[in-house]
């Protein structure tokens, strides 16, 4: 027996279900968008190609304090497969009033690994001295343009630097937030002197060298160094726009770790418990919480339609059969309000980001429409229906 042709539910008595389904799809979805808008940026930060990797401090509690040696660059960059060797200083400060991270960078090896479009003025080059580059988030977020004078006063050493906004640059990415600047500025300014930097990028040619054979370079330099520096003289370096002194900081191989730069990123995020699963889940969590409302909704329209049931019993529909059409006939209105509360949030996530640019650690929150986000949404509501209808008695 088929009841599709039975058309009893009324649009009037299915707005309650509705209204619920479209409010509990609006609240997972904004939980759930702003974290992994949250994770995204956090692991996209220092780019997503699997050529590039990163060298850095593993006993350091985030991405941003860690320090290893200055020279591991000068020597990496002499191995063959080596595409840009780029050691980067970031140093949190204080500009014009601002909280803004600056990045101390070789122009020429940074370039090689990140593509800048220049907005105005020009990029850095490795002649530049006391001038910076302002992503153009952080130019907006300074009033700024190019040519002016910033005051730039260091959080992690007392320590200030008067520079020049020699250009605004975009990057499509969270280093729009960020101010870049000639490797020693950002060294001084990070206050652990010229011989160390925080990380340093390789992009690698795959076909030619791997991380573990850089590692094993790394290995190698560690029993090479001297535990005695030798005389603070100043040489030039294999790296354009580096001067380092000549004696070599001893390595301690126990804090140095090697990683692809996505998977660098994602090691110290996961490491406070906050992976990608456990965001979704407690999204889900959250909208589950929404159930025992559904599950009312569904009960208030079955008993609405008390009387098209009885009939259709009358008839000979069997009480399994009146949950199946129950369930064919709701699920499209389900979904469909589901949707309706992602795209709401959606758009109400990105008016917000647009009008407020939240921030973590001085950078911007961006957004991100990740499709499992209401995939899991449909999924969810089409569980939740079905379970509700099946836990709800049918009249006789």
């Amino acid at each position: 027996m088929s009841l599709s042709r039975f058309k009893y539910l009324t649009k009037n008595r299915l707005s309650a279900l509705i209204l619920i389904l479209t409010a509990s799809s609006i609240l997972f979805s904004i939980t759930a968008l702003s974290l992994l808008g949250f994770y995204r940026s956090f692991t996209a930060y220092l780019g997503e190609e699997n050529n590039v990797i990163v060298i850095h401090d593993k006993a350091s509690s985030t991405p941003f304090t860690g320090l290893v040696p200055t020279y591991l660059a000068e020597e990496i960059a002499k191995m063959k497969g080596i595409s840009a060797c780029s050691p980067e200083a970031l140093a949190p400060c204080i500009i014009n009033g601002k909280a803004l991270f600056i990045r101390g960078i070789l122009p020429e090896e940074f370039k090689k690994i990140t593509k800048l479009k220049m907005i105005a003025g020009e990029n850095l080059d490795s002649e530049d001295l006391n001038t910076i580059i302002l992503g153009s988030k952080a130019a907006e977020k300074l009033g700024v343009k190019v040519n002016s004078k910033v005051m730039v006063l260091g959080v992690l050493a007392d320590r200030y630097f008067e520079l020049t906004v020699k250009g605004i640059y975009s990057s499509a990415s969270a280093m729009d937030d960020e101010a870049l600047a000639p490797l020693h500025v950002g060294q001084w300014l990070r206050g652990a002197g010229y011989n160390y930097v925080t990380l340093i990028r390789i992009k690698i040619n795959q076909n030619q060298i791997t991380p573990s054979a850089i590692y094993e370079k790394i290995e190698k330099i560690a029993s090479e160094s001297s535990a005695q520096p030798l005389p603070q003289t100043q040489t030039p370096s294999t790296l354009q726009g580096i001067t380092t002194s000549t004696f070599i900081t001893r390595v301690n191989l126990e804090k140095i770790g090697i990683k692809e730069a996505q998977e660098f990123m994602t090691t110290y995020i996961n490491k406070y418990g906050l992976t990608r699963e456990i965001m979704l889940t407690f999204s889900a969590v959250i909208f589950l919480f929404s159930s025992a409302s559904v599950i009312n909704a569904v009960k208030v329209i079955i008993a609405h339609h008390k009387g098209e049931l009885s009939i259709l019993r009358a008839i000979g529909a069997s009480k399994k059969l009146l949950k199946q059409d129950l369930s064919i006939k709701l699920l499209p209105w389900a979904l469909m309000a589901s949707m309706a509360g992602f795209i709401i949030s959606a758009a109400a996530i990105t008016a917000i980001q647009t009008q407020l640019n939240v921030e973590i650690l001085s950078h911007t929150l961006m957004p991100v429409l990740d499709p499992i986000v209401p995939a899991l949404t449909l999924i969810l509501t089409a569980a939740l229906i079905i379970i509700s209808i099946l836990k709800t008695e049918v009249e006789a």
